[in-house]
């Protein structure tokens, strides 16, 4: 079979395109043939609130790749939709997470109309507010033979947000756990005792609240220690105030930029718990990095996090918005540092690029 990627690969940086990579190499072990419709350009400037938008780590010649889409370019679209039939595509995979790409991605589709189409869908409604997101969300879903959302939360929000006629192709899948960075020693990971908040840092993933949980824990663990590794879309000034007014300096350790993929094992290699205190989730690609490294993951119970974490075994789960629960969760995990590596090995097994690429295929 002939598979279409169409969306964010590589060299563009970030957890969506990485997904599509993991993706294309499990079609291909598979013996499928696979092609990449990629960005030339995925955002404007004046609209992208980081440094770059490229990973230069990541190999954009691993598969046939076509950087030849710019959403705001309606000629370009033109120019994908016939190099997708060009490449006699039996089957269309869109990787979907942004109302954005909604009316190049809805133009393309309809374009190809005898093709089967999947769309994946990271999320559903945007984390930001879009103008008109509903009717770009139905635009582009329309044309899908199939949906596949990566937790029951995402897919009850696709029947809360669209049509029965369009729902009813939601099919729920997995964000599997990733299996290509470099492994730590378990040496290492077991005597680990730093705590890490990884990952673009925008408002809804809550750092906030995280540094004023670290403010109680360090009363009663003074030698607790936060990494903070990832890039801030907008002023990271602020992060830096709250960390000094609350005399955390020696607390908190700050990477605010972005971590390309080989230096990912040097973070979770040095941590025994990650932190995700989002105030709002879908699902979360960080808590599949830390099970590939055998990390435990704290997060708050919204959206679809809960799902993937098996309380005790895997990791914990608090209320959100709630630093305090935050912090007794942190000391707790310090105070215990329970030994969850074989429970995590074992969810690891049970979900799979290859067996969410069959639930892909199963059109």
């Amino acid at each position: 079979m002939r598979i279409a990627i169409l969306g964010p690969a590589p060299p563009f940086r970030g957890g969506i395109s990485l997904f599509a990579l993991m993706l294309a190499r499990a079609f291909r072990a598979a013996d499928h043939e696979v092609a990449f419709f990629n960005f030339a350009s995925q955002y404007p400037k004046l609209l992208f609130p980081g440094k770059d938008q490229f990973d230069n780590a990541l190999d954009a010649n691993e598969f046939p790749n076509y950087r030849i889409l710019t959403l705001w370019l309606p000629l370009s679209w033109v120019k994908t939709a016939t190099a997708i039939k060009a490449f006699k595509a039996d089957l269309i995979l869109v990787s979907w997470f942004l109302p954005f790409f909604a009316p190049a991605y809805g133009w393309i589709l309809r374009r190809c109309a005898n093709i089967p189409k999947v769309i994946v869908a990271h999320n559903i409604a945007a984390h930001e507010n879009w103008t008109l997101s509903s009717q770009l969300l139905r635009y582009c879903f329309h044309p899908a033979t199939r949906i596949v959302v990566l937790s029951k939360a995402t897919l009850q929000e696709l029947k809360q947000k669209l049509p029965l006629y369009i729902a009813k192709r939601g099919v729920q899948g997995f964000h599997p756990i990733y299996d290509c960075y470099v492994q730590v020693s378990q040496t290492v990971l077991k005597s680990a005792t730093d705590l890490l908040f990884f990952g673009l840092i925008k408002p809804y993933k809550g750092l906030d609240l995280l540094i004023d949980a670290m403010a109680l824990v360090i009363k009663q663990i003074p030698e607790a220690k936060l990494v903070i590794a990832g890039e801030v879309y907008g002023d990271d000034s602020i992060y830096h105030k709250q960390i000094q007014a609350l005399g955390l300096g020696k607390a908190i350790e700050t990477h605010f930029r972005y971590i390309s993929e080989p230096e990912i094992s040097s973070f979770f290699g040095a941590t025994s718990l990650c932190i995700l205190p989002y105030k709002s989730a879908s699902q979360s690609g960080v808590i599949a990095t830390a099970y590939s490294f055998g990390v435990p993951v704290l997060a708050s119970d919204v959206g679809g996090l809960g799902e993937y974490i098996i309380e005790g075994e895997t990791g914990y789960l608090v209320p959100p918005n709630d630093p305090e629960k935050l912090a007794i969760a942190i000391v707790k995990h310090l105070q215990n540092k329970p030994d969850m590596r074989s429970s995590i090995a074992e969810y690891r097994e049970q979900y799979s690029w290859n067996k969410l690429t069959e639930l892909m295929l199963a059109t």
